[in-house]
């Protein structure tokens, strides 16, 4: 069975940028995608140990205010990119906002569904 198999939640395709803040205060940069009900793909420019608390600043395009949310990561492993971002992650949403989940997700779903109709 393959890992998507797996998954409880569908996927919904779109990249936002960010900054992140670990619970030991290591600061780097972020790029979410393949969002979810229960979190995402983080691509970090900073290793990170899986099982760790990262609080993150998501800026959403058009928007002068920032999405903020807690999460954990679940795994991490090297990119297979060579980019800025060197590591990815699984992370858990822990905790938002009601109004910023809505805010993000209404950018994520308009972007996912924008991609489609394209193809």
């Amino acid at each position: 069975m393959k890992d998507e198999d797996k998954r409880r939640y569908a996927r919904l395709g779109a990249f936002l940028e960010g900054a992140f803040e670990t619970e030991n205060g290591l600061h780097g940069l972020v790029m979410l995608t393949n969002f979810s009900r229960e979190g995402f793909r983080a691509y970090l420019n900073r290793r990170i140990d899986a099982g760790c608390l990262i609080k993150l600043e998501i800026w959403l395009p058009g928007s002068i205010v920032p999405v903020f949310i807690s999460g954990k990561v679940i795994w991490l492993k090297k990119s297979a990119y060579d980019w800025t971002y060197h590591f990815e992650a699984g992370l858990k949403n822990e905790e938002m906002d009601v109004d910023d989940r809505h805010r993000m997700m209404e950018y994520v779903y308009e972007h996912w569904r924008s991609a489609r109709v394209r193809r």
